[in-house]
């Protein structure tokens, strides 16, 4: 990650570690030790059917459009379903920083086009600054 506030461990926030658990005592399984070990951060966040369905309700919920690249869009969607998932729904502009293992997962997953090397990924922004 780019910046101390995008490094964050999924271990050191009680959401995620609450999401692991919750998920674990459903299925009767022992507790992830990562929020991406957790079969339904596959499911909700990397699944691009699921991801399509929420562009769609979040376009339809705030009235916006998106021209850009579909892997930038499908990441975008990717770290809204992360959150709501393991916070709720929090409210227009209200930013959380996200596990680095999480964004990890979900850039290898939609990455831009070309080398590795050059990809260039914007990062966390609290609102405003």
């Amino acid at each position: 990650m780019e910046s101390e506030d995008q490094s964050i461990c999924c271990l050191e926030n009680e959401r995620y570690v609450d999401k692991n658990i919750e998920v674990a005592d459903r299925h009767s399984v022992d507790v992830y030790e990562c929020i991406t070990d957790n079969p339904s951060f596959a499911d909700i966040c990397l699944k691009q059917d699921v991801l399509e369905i929420a562009w769609l309700t979040y376009r339809t919920q705030y009235d916006v459009s998106y021209e850009g690249p579909q892997h930038k869009k499908l990441r975008h969607v990717a770290y809204r379903q992360l959150v709501r998932w393991c916070y709720g729904y929090l409210g227009k502009r209200i930013r959380v920083p996200l596990p680095s293992c999480a964004v990890a997962n979900i850039r290898a997953m939609f990455p831009p086009p070309g080398l590795e090397d050059d990809f260039d990924f914007e990062g966390f922004h609290i609102f405003g600054q």
